[in-house]
C-alpha cells in the first residue's frame, strides 16, 4: 500500500512528540537551594537568612556575656549562635555544655571538632568559632566628653578609642586604668600626659570587653599658715612642685615657721609618712623642690616665738592707752 505524503508527515509529528515527552519525564527534578544542606554554605546561608553576622575571629579569650557563632561546615544542625554563661559555658547541640571561658577562636574550634569526632558524630569536622563584637563593647568612663559603651574600633588602640569618646576633659589626670572581666584582679595603670607631649602609651592595644577609666586630676591639700588654705588640683603642668603649690595657695603669711613645714604622703599600703621640710630653703632653691603627688597634705606651721612676740606686742599696745592715761592725767 503506497504511503502518501500526508501519512509521512503525520508519522514524523508523532515521533517528535514522543521524544519530547520522554525527555521531560526522564529529566531529574531540581532541588531548591533553600532546602539543601549540601555544599559549604549550609550554616552560613542559614545565618545570612536570619540577618545575623558571622562574627569575628579573636585571639582574646572568651568571657561571660560574649555572643559566639559556632559554624560547622556542611552541618547546619550543629551550627549555632549562643551566649557564654556566667560560668563560662556554652550549650552545644549533642555535646551539652562546653567550657569556653579562657578559650579563643582557634582553641574553641579545635575543642568542638575533637569532641564531634571522638563521639563519632562527624568525620574530620571543620569548625569555625567567632565572637560577635557588638556583644562585647568597650566601656569608657571618667574624664572623657562622651562616656559610654563603644564597639571595638578597627585599630583597637587607646588613642582611637578616646577620640571616639569625644576626647578628654580639662580635668583629665595622669593615669588611665584598664581592666576587664577576664582578669578582674589585674588592672593596668598607664601613665598619661594630658598635654600629649608623651606618646609612649597612645598605641596601647584595647580589646573587646575592656573597661577604660580616665582618672581625674589628683588633689593636694594645703593648710596652716598660707593665705588661702584648701584643696588644689594638680592639673596643668606635668609636675607641680611644693613651691608652686604654695604659690597657688597665695604664699605663706607672717608669723610662719618655714623651717617646720610638714608633708604628709599616702603610701600604696594605705599608711602615711610625714616628712619635715625647710620651706625657706625650698623657696630659695637651696634644696630640691619636692614634686606634689595625689592626696598630699602640706601643713605650714606657725612660729611659736614670732607668735608669742606678736601676742606680747599686742598686749602691750592694748595696755598703752590706760598707762598713758594714768601717767599723764
Amino acid at each position: 500500500m503506497p504511503i502518501t505524503n500526508r501519512a509521512l508527515a503525520l508519522t514524523a509529528l508523532l515521533l517528535v512528540s514522543s521524544a519530547v515527552c520522554l525527555g521531560q519525564t526522564e529529566r531529574p527534578a531540581l532541588i531548591p537551594s533553600s532546602q539543601g544542606g549540601g555544599g559549604g554554605g549550609g550554616a552560613a546561608a542559614s545565618m545570612a537568612s536570619s540577618g545575623s553576622s558571622i562574627g569575628e575571629l579573636t585571639d582574646v579569650p572568651f568571657s561571660p556575656g560574649d555572643t559566639v557563632h559556632i559554624i560547622v561546615f556542611n552541618a547546619p544542625d550543629f551550627s549555632t549562635i549562643v551566649r557564654v554563661s556566667e560560668n563560662g559555658d556554652v550549650a552545644f547541640p549533642m555535646l551539652g555544655a562546653i567550657h569556653f571561658a579562657g578559650l579563643n577562636s582557634a582553641t574553641a574550634a579545635k575543642l568542638i571538632a575533637t569532641q564531634l569526632e571522638e563521639r563519632n558524630l562527624m568525620v574530620a569536622p571543620q569548625v569555625t568559632v567567632t565572637v560577635d563584637s557588638s556583644s562585647a563593647g568597650i566601656t569608657v568612663l571618667g574624664e572623657v566628653r562622651s562616656p559610654g559603651i563603644y564597639p571595638p574600633s578597627g585599630k583597637h588602640l587607646l588613642s582611637d578609642l578616646l577620640a571616639t569618646a569625644g576626647g578628654l576633659t580639662a580635668n583629665t589626670g595622669r593615669v588611665i586604668e584598664i581592666s576587664n572581666d577576664r582578669n578582674p584582679d589585674k588592672k593596668a595603670e598607664l601613665a598619661w600626659d594630658p598635654t600629649m607631649h608623651n606618646t609612649a602609651n597612645y598605641d596601647h592595644p584595647i580589646h573587646a570587653g575592656d573597661r577604660v577609666l580616665v582618672r581625674a586630676c589628683g588633689i593636694a591639700y594645703l593648710g596652716g599658715h598660707v593665705l588661702k588654705p584648701g584643696a588644689y588640683s594638680l592639673c596643668g603642668s606635668p609636675k607641680i612642685t611644693l613651691s608652686e603649690a604654695i604659690s597657688l595657695a597665695g604664699g605663706v603669711v607672717p608669723l610662719t615657721s618655714e623651717k617646720h613645714t610638714y608633708l604628709v604622703r599616702a603610701q600604696p599600703d594605705g599608711t602615711r609618712i610625714v616628712e619635715e621640710i625647710d620651706l625657706h630653703k625650698v623657696l630659695t632653691a637651696k634644696v630640691a623642690d619636692p614634686v606634689m603627688k595625689e592626696d598630699d597634705i602640706v601643713y605650714v606651721s606657725p612660729s611659736p616665738l614670732k607668735d608669742a612676740t606678736n601676742r606680747a606686742l599686742g598686749y602691750a599696745m592694748s595696755l598703752a592707752g590706760p598707762l598713758l592715761y594714768v601717767t599723764h592725767p
